[in-house]
């Protein structure tokens, strides 16, 4: 366990410019874009007038709409968060195992007494765990210093922002569903990490290229086959990802309700699963069959993985 965490520790050093310095950088573009909509309005608002109007308004509506549409706001201003996470931890695992072998450093590594097992696991373990993690805690950051500049804003105007907004939304329902679902979602694409580990095993040059094209060839052969079968385009290699990704327990759309929008878990274009965005939602993907034959996928890609990180030299 110690070598474990030892092999994780120094994932986050080699990538902590990825881990950690690039959801600061969007923490700070959140507050820059909040701070330049004060500013503006105030520029253009005489004495804040309709900023205070607003304010007004929203102190008329109960304490159940300010706390759900506060919630609502919460998990909505982390699809971008989610967005880039995604990103991050996808050309993360594309040089996971490439990178040792590109600057020829593995053998070095590979004498260490630590096994390619627990490499390969630290690795996997820092995209599934470590990075949602570090995205999390400065999502949780941001929002709290929004919160402190947005009860300012309030206070400016003569309203008080704790009967208003700060006792009636309880963040930590939000916050704790937004980790929940980061790392639900890390197992729901355990199978897509995993072939990006696989890639990263044994590319020679340019793994996007290896991760990509073939995937993309093998789907416009199975469309063609189909096509001078049956004259239709039946269901693809593409077509199976889209739902895979669909159904993800990732909080990443807004769909539609009663002619409102509401967030909503991956895309709602399926009907394979609810797509609210509750607990229980999130957990019925990962006890699904769907989960159960991408774990199995995932064993042969990690499986294939070691195999060619046993055999791989400095060559």
């Amino acid at each position: 366990m110690n070598r474990l965490i030892t092999l994780v520790r120094r994932e986050y050093w080699e990538n902590k410019g990825a881990f950690r310095t690039t959801p600061l950088v969007i923490g700070g573009i959140y507050v820059a874009f909040l701070l330049m909509s004060i500013f503006t309005t105030a520029h253009f608002d005489d004495e804040m007038y309709t900023f205070r109007e607003a304010i007004r308004l929203l102190a008329t509506q109960s304490p159940e709409f300010r706390g759900s549409h506060g919630n609502d706001v919460i998990l909505g201003s982390s699809i971008f968060f989610s967005l880039v996470l995604a990103f991050v931890v996808f050309f993360y695992l594309l040089g996971a195992l490439y990178d040792d072998r590109k600057d020829r450093s593995i053998l070095f590594w590979k004498s260490l007494p630590a096994s390619d097992t627990l490499t390969i696991a630290s690795k996997l373990l820092s995209a599934m765990v470590l990075a949602p993690l570090f995205f999390w805690v400065i999502f949780i950051l941001t929002q709290v210093v929004m919160a402190v500049i947005a009860s300012l804003m309030v206070l400016s105007v003569g309203e008080n922002p704790w009967t208003l907004f700060l006792s009636v939304v309880n963040p930590f329902k939000p916050w704790l569903l937004l980790l929940v679902s980061y790392l639900a979602t890390a197992i729901w694409f355990l199978p897509m990490y995993s072939w990006l580990l696989l890639v990263s095993s044994f590319a020679p040059r340019i793994p996007l290229l290896f991760a990509v094209l073939p995937p993309v060839v093998f789907a416009i052969l199975q469309i063609w086959i189909s096509f001078l079968k049956t004259f239709t385009f039946n269901d693809s290699l593409f077509g199976l990802i889209g739902e895979w990704v669909g159904n993800s327990p990732a909080i990443m759309s807004v769909g539609m309700d009663d002619g409102e929008g509401v967030l909503s878990l991956g895309f709602p274009l399926t009907e394979d699963f609810d797509h609210a965005v509750t607990l229980g939602n999130i957990l019925d993907r990962l006890f699904s069959t769907q989960m159960l034959a991408g774990l199995a996928v995932s064993a042969v890609f990690l499986a294939l993985a070691l195999w060619l990180r046993h055999r791989a030299t400095d060559n």
